[in-house]
Formats: structure tokens, sequence, C-alpha cells
């Protein structure tokens, strides 16, 4: 269902865990990665704050972790989906991918809750929505693998969503603003799996399929970036005029 991570082909992805890493670290060392007035300092997501105009809080939490456990499990969960994201999108559209749903998935907090938040969770659904899309797309040309693949994801996504409703200290609905904005963006921009034939010439000319991707043109990422920071920043002030 996933590819293998290694450093050489998944640059997107070894940037996103270092950059987790060195923002750790620097919390551990400035007051603790648990010390609420460390977080708030550091740029955690807290409601007040962003109401104010700190508008970029939409986007350092991303990089930050409450607690080793919960760096090393989201470290886990990038190395899981990741890599074929990257494999699939491309390493730029990955990066866009991961903040863009990351983003939502603060605003998605922020409708919901004030309190002091931090993690990639809502990227890494971000993430898997997007998968989940490409798979559904594709499901024609990706055979019975591809069908098996998405069962699968629905299953991860639904026991997590589930853990999430049901455990204290967990922020779903950063969950749910990553996953629905990752569907979203894999819907309109996924690249369509087509499969051609191609001919190999050894002894006696063989022809076998072959699976390539149409990607969308640059053009439509860069509008969707564009519209996704509008909408970003027209949500977060509509928030903050009806609950702050």
């Amino acid at each position: 269902m996933f590819t293998s991570f290694n450093f050489k082909n998944n640059p997107v992805v070894t940037m996103i865990i270092v950059a987790n890493l060195i923002y750790f670290i620097i919390l551990e060392a400035d007051g603790g990665s648990t010390n609420w007035l460390t977080l708030v300092y550091w740029g955690a997501k807290e409601g007040i704050s962003i109401a104010g105009g700190d508008y970029w809080r939409l986007i350092t939490p991303i990089f930050m972790h409450i607690g080793l456990f919960h760096l090393i499990s989201n470290t886990i969960g990038l190395i899981i989906f990741g890599p074929v994201i990257e494999r699939i999108f491309g390493s730029q559209r990955l990066i866009c991918i991961y903040l863009i749903t990351g983003a939502w998935g603060n605003v998605a907090s922020f409708l919901t809750n004030n309190a002091i938040g931090a993690g990639g969770s809502g990227a890494l659904f971000g993430l898997a929505g997007v998968y989940a899309s490409y798979l559904f797309i594709n499901r024609g040309n990706l055979g019975g693998w591809g069908r098996e693949s998405l069962v699968g994801l629905s299953w991860i996504i639904g026991i997590n969503l589930i853990f999430g409703f049901t455990l204290d200290g967990i922020d779903n609905s950063a969950h749910l603003g990553g996953l629905v904005a990752g569907w979203i963006i894999g819907i309109l921009l996924c690249p369509v799996s087509r499969i051609i034939l191609t001919s190999e010439v050894d002894s006696i000319p063989v022809f076998v399929e072959k699976t390539i991707l149409s990607h969308k043109k640059v053009s439509l990422w860069a509008v969707m970036i564009v519209v996704n920071i509008i909408l970003i920043w027209l949500s977060t002030r509509a928030i903050t005029l009806m609950f702050y």
C-alpha cells in the first residue's frame, strides 16, 4: 500500500522530519515541549492570538509537537504517507499539500476551540485525504490493488478518527479539517493514471503495459494555492468576528 522511505528519493519528507526535530529540540531547550508558555511563545495555535492577527500561527504549529510520543507518532505517520504522496505528486506539490491541509486543520481547530494546539496531525490527515482521492479517481486503472488500498486506507482513517473522538487531548477538528481539505485538493488536482502499451525490443518486439501519470498544469496548482490562501484568511476573519 505504501512505498518505502529513504532520504535520497524523499527530500521533502526528510526536510519536514528534520524541521520537526529541530523545532522539538528548541522547545525542549526553552522550557519544554509540554510547557504551554513555551508553546505559545514559539508559535502554537492559540485562539486569542490568531484572532489578534497572528495568522502565522496557522502554519507554525504544523511543525511543533507536544512531548516525545507526539513527535514519534507523527513522524511514523509521515514516513507512512509522505513517500507515496511525494512519488505520485512530486516534491514541490507535496510541500504545498502539507502546508495547506495543515493550515486548514488549524482553521478548523480555531473554529471549534481556543485551546493551545500543536502538531502535524492535520497535515497528515491531509495527505491521507489526497491519497484517498487519488485511489478513488483512478480506481478503474489501478485494479484490485487500488480498490484494496482504498478500503485499507479508509479503515486507517476511520479508526484514527474514532480514537480521536473517544480519547482526551486529541484535536479531532484539526484532523477532519486536514482530511476534508486533502480530499478536495486531490479530487481537483490529483494526477490521472493511464495505461499505455510500450514496446521493448530484445530478440523480438514485446509489447507491455506501462502506467503513466498525467499531472494537472502548474498554473492550476498556482491558482489552487492563491485561492486557498484567500479562503483561509477569509475563514479566519469570519471566525474571529463571530466568536472572538
